[in-house]
């Protein structure tokens, strides 16, 4: 429960065995392209993945986590009560809520789905691969679900889950997966 946001961390070699267990998973798939935040945690992710597929990960910027300001880097019982009422608040409401010197959810909602249409407006025959974090994840669910993006924090994410967007021939979006763990050990 740590808020990682842009921290630029590495991953551990929980998330590399993680990533490797994913990639194998994946490895039958036919991407055309593999994009990636820059993050280097999602970034080492893609690259384990893409590696399988010949493929060298483009870097999105958009795709980048949300900027947790004040609150990166700490945990919720770190905190001090001044930051736990507003950590309650936006996890209540994330639209309506305010991070203290951080990126507010409108600004992270609109680049995040800016940046997915951008990917999409390309080819829409493409399979393409996005490693991205649990809260861009989140926005683009609630984008093609029309769930009330008041409402993201009640959608579960786990590390290296899969997440599965599919789309029909009139650009129709489904949810096909979501936080799909089969592949990790229990």
């Amino acid at each position: 429960m740590r808020f990682q946001g842009r921290g630029n961390i590495s991953l551990n070699e929980t998330g590399r065995n993680q990533a490797r267990l994913l990639s194998r998973r994946l490895s039958n798939e036919k991407f055309s392209e593999v994009f990636s935040s820059p993050l280097l945690r999602a970034r080492e992710t893609a690259e384990i993945i893409a590696a399988v597929h010949g493929l060298t990960p483009r870097l999105v910027d958009g795709l980048r986590e949300i900027f947790f300001g004040d609150w990166e880097g700490k945990i919720y019982t770190e905190m001090d009560e001044k930051d736990r009422n507003a950590v309650d608040l936006w996890m209540l409401n994330p639209e309506t809520g305010t991070i203290p010197g951080g990126e507010s959810f409108e600004q992270f909602r609109e680049r995040t789905l800016r940046s997915y249409e951008e990917l999409l407006s390309t080819d829409h025959e493409r399979n393409f691969l996005i490693v991205t974090h649990a809260g861009a994840i989140k926005v683009l669910v609630a984008g093609i679900l029309d769930i009330p993006f008041s409402r993201i924090t009640r959608l579960k994410l786990s590390p290296s889950s899969l997440t599965t967007i599919l789309y029909d021939d009139w650009r129709n979006p489904y949810l096909d997966l979501f936080n799909d763990i089969c592949h990790l050990p229990k």
